[in-house]
C-alpha cells in the first residue's frame, strides 16, 4: 500500500532533482541564483514538513526508513547551502557534491513503492576522461589480440573480477565505502547503492567478445567512448529540447554525430572498404547508439549501447 507520505516525498525530491540538475557546473550561471536559492528554501521548507509528518505518522515503525533518509537530506541541505549572496560557483558545485548523496539514499526508499524521479549524473570531466581512454585501450586490446580465444580470457578475468567486488560490496557496507573511496574521482554517486556502471560495461565486452565480429566490437567500443560523454557534455550545457528521463533532443544529436564520426575513423584506420559501405555502416552504429541512449532508463546503458551498436552494426554488414 502507498502510504501518502511517500507521494508528498516523491514530489519533492522531483523539485530536489530539477535544483541538483539546475546547479551542475556545466550549467549554473549567476542570474540563476536568486531562483536557486527560493527553490532550495521551498524544499528545506517541506523536508522539514515531511520530517514532522513521519514522526507523527509512523505507526509500527512503518515509515523509520523514509524518516530516516528524510532527516539526512535535510540536515545535508541545510548544512551545505551557501550563506553568502551571490555565493561563488564553487560553493554552489560544493551543495551538489554533498546534498546529491542524501538524495540518490531517499529514491532506495521510494522506489517500488511510486514512481521515483532518476539519479542525477553531475558533469564530471574525469569520468569522461576515465570513459574516453579506456574505451580507447579496450579498443588498442581488441586490434592486439585479434583471435577470439585471447579477448575471451581478458574479458572473462574482468568480469569475474568486477562482479566479485559488486557481491562484496553488497555483502559489506566497509568494503563499498572502501571501493567509493578509491574511485571517487569517477564515480557517480548513484553507484553507491547501485550496480557500477563499469561492472556492466565489463559484461558488455564479454559478451562481444564471445559473439562479436572484430568490426562490431571495434565500433562498438569506439561510439560508446566518445559519444557518450559529448551527448552529456552537449546536452547538459545546450539541451533545450527534452525528449525524456533527462535526455535532450541537443544531447542526441550530438551522440549520433560523434558516434557516426568516430565509428568511420576507426573502419577507415581498420582497412580497405568502399565509401558507401562506410558510410552506412558509420551512421549506422551512430543510430543505433543514439536510439539505445535514449532509451535507456531502465539498464545501464555501458551495458545497452555498444550491445546495441554491435547487433546492428553485424545484421546491417552481413544484410
Amino acid at each position: 500500500m502507498i502510504h501518502a507520505l511517500h507521494v508528498e516525498t516523491k514530489l519533492v525530491s522531483e523539485e530536489l532533482c530539477v535544483l541538483l540538475r539546475q546547479v551542475d557546473p556545466a550549467v549554473f550561471v549567476f542570474h540563476d541564483e536568486p531562483e536557486v536559492r527560493a527553490r532550495v528554501e521551498r524544499v528545506a521548507s517541506r523536508l522539514r514538513e515531511l520530517v514532522v509528518a513521519a514522526e507523527r505518522d509512523d505507526a509500527g515503525g512503518r515509515l523509520e526508513r523514509l524518516r530516516e533518509r528524510l532527516r539526512v537530506l535535510l540536515a545535508a541541505v541545510e548544512r551545505a547551502t551557501p550563506t553568502g549572496t551571490p555565493s561563488p560557483k564553487a560553493a554552489w558545485i560544493a551543495f551538489q557534491r554533498e546534498v546529491q548523496p542524501a538524495y540518490e539514499s531517499l529514491l532506495l526508499t521510494l522506489r517500488g513503492v511510486v514512481a521515483a524521479p532518476p539519479s542525477v549524473r553531475p558533469t564530471n570531466h574525469v569520468r569522461s576522461l576515465w570513459h574516453v581512454g579506456s574505451g580507447l585501450s579496450v579498443l588498442g586490446l581488441i586490434q592486439l589480440l585479434p583471435e577470439r580465444g585471447g579477448l575471451v580470457a581478458a574479458s572473462g578475468a574482468f568480469v569475474v573480477a568486477v562482479w566479485s567486488m559488486e557481491i562484496a560490496r553488497r555483502v559489506s557496507e566497509r568494503v563499498n565505502e572502501r571501493l567509493m573511496g578509491v574511485f571517487r574521482l569517477v564515480a557517480h554517486p548513484h553507484e553507491r547503492y547501485r550496480v557500477n556502471s563499469s561492472t556492466w560495461y565489463v559484461t558488455a565486452l564479454f559478451l562481444l567478445a564471445l559473439f562479436g565480429t572484430r568490426l562490431s566490437q571495434s565500433l562498438a567500443v569506439v561510439v560508446l567512448a566518445v559519444a557518450d560523454p559529448a551527448a552529456a557534455l552537449i546536452g547538459r550545457r545546450f539541451g533545450r529540447t527534452r525528449l525524456r528521463d533527462g535526455r535532450s533532443l541537443e544531447g542526441t544529436l550530438a551522440f549520433f554525430a560523434a558516434g557516426a564520426l568516430s565509428a568511420l575513423a576507426v573502419m577507415w584506420a581498420l582497412g580497405p572498404a568502399s565509401l558507401s559501405s562506410r558510410l552506412l555502416l558509420a551512421a549506422v552504429a551512430g543510430l543505433a547508439g543514439a536510439a539505445t541512449e535514449l532509451f535507456s532508463t531502465r539498464m545501464d546503458d555501458n551495458f545497452t549501447i555498444p550491445v546495441a551498436v554491435a547487433a546492428a552494426v553485424t545484421v546491417v554488414g552481413t544484410g
